[in-house]
């Protein structure tokens, strides 16, 4: 959770690196995405502040640009869930339950939901350098270990807590041992 400027410049300098760019500043008129996590690390930034006037007009400003972009790409991402370098690979339809928790270098495609199930206080724990393939579906209450891989199109409905698994599947089971997130 960023609690701090420096927390601030880490997430973002992570981000940055995870998305694959080298310049300090997005392009004009590109880097959609990673002006979307911007906005979301500075949404997050000004959400856990508690002090002040400024500071409640920041975090509503920075929350209307979070949203207007979420908007524009298809992406759902709410504060405070993804650890610091968040890869999103491309924009369209991306929805993350808020009462997720994703670790640090989660890498991520297009049409992947993690969300509830039937309860509506338990959501998905994803671990550190996790790799999910595109239109992947997580949900409830499940654990999924550091260094995993899940495939594309599967449906993960119960926990993979064991590190450097590839699982995929509807259900989803391990479909590879000792080989997960390929892109670590």
């Amino acid at each position: 959770m960023i609690q701090t400027r420096q927390d601030l410049r880490e997430y973002l300098e992570a981000d940055r690196r995870a998305l694959g760019i080298t310049r300090k500043r997005p392009a004009f008129l590109k880097d959609e995405i990673w002006r979307y996590e911007i906005a979301l690390r500075y949404r997050e930034y000004y959400t856990n502040q508690k002090r002040g006037l400024l500071n409640r007009v920041m975090k509503a400003f920075w929350a209307l640009v979070h949203h207007r972009k979420s908007v524009q790409l298809g992406l759902q991402v709410p504060p405070n869930v993804c650890g610091p370098g968040l890869c999103i690979n491309h924009y369209g339809l991306l929805v993350i339950s808020h009462r997720a928790k994703i670790g640090k270098n989660f890498n991520v495609h297009q049409g992947v939901n993690i969300g509830i199930n039937i309860d509506p206080d338990r959501a998905p724990q994803i671990g550190d350098d996790v790799f999910i393939g595109p239109g992947a579906k997580l949900y409830g209450d499940i654990v999924i270990g550091d260094h995993v891989a899940v495939s594309a199109g599967s449906v993960v409905n119960r926990s993979f807590p064991d590190p450097d698994v590839t699982i995929g599947g509807v259900p989803a089971r391990v479909i590879h041992e000792q080989r997960g997130n390929p892109f670590v």
